[in-house]
């Protein structure tokens, strides 16, 4: 924190030169729409839904005002860029799959200091264009900084650059201010009052939106890699099944689908993603009690990271997990010891134990997030 407060003029600076000189070209890439608000009052949080990887980037570019963003771990993780970033901007980073606890104290310190902070209090990117769970503590954490409260709610982006997709598809993508609630009016509400506020405010749909703007998204590999997200047929129910090219979707059991350019799901028995994810969170739901219930896949590896972000290699081999264990090769995990699972980018598998922290991966195409899910229905948690 002592190093952020001296290099703060430094970060200021940073950010206006990004803004005006790559500002106008990022936006232009991804087709990307936004007005510089009026001066706010600061220090202030802000806090945003989040549909893109570009979000945090797009964000420092939709304001005047320099911020610190909130960014995960594996940001940290990319050898020179990621110094380059510390060096630059600096941004608070959280470890995906532990505690928050760490970076709340950087935030609040930071807030305190008279500097701003963004978080995104869903944590992850949405997989099938609606939000994702916001982090329960959002609305403490508000009332604790002591200080102005800014929701921005980003809107048509998760068709420009879905989560599980490669290349940017260019159609209706912009973001703006919702609300800003002064450090005053935040004293007079109560946690939950707040939590309500900011979830109202950052709610999004892409198909709702979608129905309003009419936008066509195009590119010609749009399903491709939609396997790492969706792990069951929605035809024959079965696992693992499904393969992806261009903007085909099939199985072996005969589905022959296709998502077209406003993100329609064609020859399906499901019409939209959500109406995907909410049957296979159903079937996993009914299958997940069963203590003979297992996945598996064939290739993964596991990496370990150290407090320096370094990654230290540990297995490869078969990934599997059972009714009490999590494996990859010949390293098992009781799930009764890993106190938290997410997943960062595309399908990169992060959890924590007492031990250490954690990181599974594999090919473009393996789908973790069903071990996630699993994972969370046999611990009770919400699932994304």
């Amino acid at each position: 924190m002592n190093t952020r407060v001296k290099r703060h003029r430094f970060h200021q600076i940073c950010i206006t030169i990004l803004r005006t000189l790559l500002g106008p070209i990022i936006k232009r890439i991804y087709a990307f729409k936004t007005e510089l608000p009026a001066g706010i009052d600061g220090p202030f949080l802000v806090v945003a839904n989040h549909v893109t990887a570009a979000d945090p980037v797009l964000l420092c570019l939709s304001f005047k005002q320099q911020m610190y963003i909130v960014a995960s771990e594996h940001l940290m993780q990319k050898g020179l860029p990621s110094r380059l970033l510390r060096f630059f901007f600096d941004p608070i980073v959280r470890r995906k799959g532990d505690s928050a606890v760490t970076a709340v104290k950087e935030m609040l310190a930071c807030l305190r200091a008279g500097f701003n902070v963004c978080v995104f209090p869903e944590g992850t990117c949405s997989f099938d264009g609606t939000n994702s769970p916001m982090l329960p503590t959002i609305g403490k954490l508000a009332k604790a900084a002591k200080a102005a409260l800014v929701t921005y709610r980003f809107e048509g982006g998760f068709f420009t650059l879905p989560r599980w997709g490669t290349g940017i598809r260019r159609g209706d993508f912009s973001g703006h201010i919702v609300n800003v609630y002064p450090s005053d009016a935040l004293r007079a509400m109560d946690d939950a009052e707040i939590n309500a506020h900011i979830v109202s405010d950052l709610r999004e749909d892409a198909y709702a939106r979608e129905a309003e703007t009419h936008a066509v998204y195009r590119s010609k590999r749009r399903a491709e890699y939609l396997e790492s997200a969706f792990f069951l047929c929605p035809a024959c129910k079965r696992v693992g099944t499904i393969e992806t090219a261009g903007d085909t979707i099939r199985c072996v059991c005969g589905l022959f689908g296709t998502l077209d350019a406003q993100y329609a799901l064609k020859r399906m028995p499901v019409s939209t993603l959500p109406e995907w994810n909410a049957l296979e969170n159903a079937w996993l739901e009914e299958h997940a009690s069963d203590p003979g219930f297992s996945f598996s896949d064939e290739a993964a590896t596991l990496v370990e990271t150290d407090a320096k972000h370094r990654k230290l290699p540990l297995a490869s081999g078969a990934l599997s997990m059972t009714h009490d264990t999590l494996s990859v090769g010949k390293h098992a995990f009781p799930l009764d010891e890993i106190t938290d699972m997410e997943l960062v980018r595309r399908n990169l598998l992060v959890f924590s134990t007492r031990e250490g922290h954690y990181q599974v991966c594999g090919q473009p195409s393996l789908n973790t997030r069903k071990y996630m899910l699993l994972y969370r229905i046999r611990k009770g948690a919400v699932s994304l």
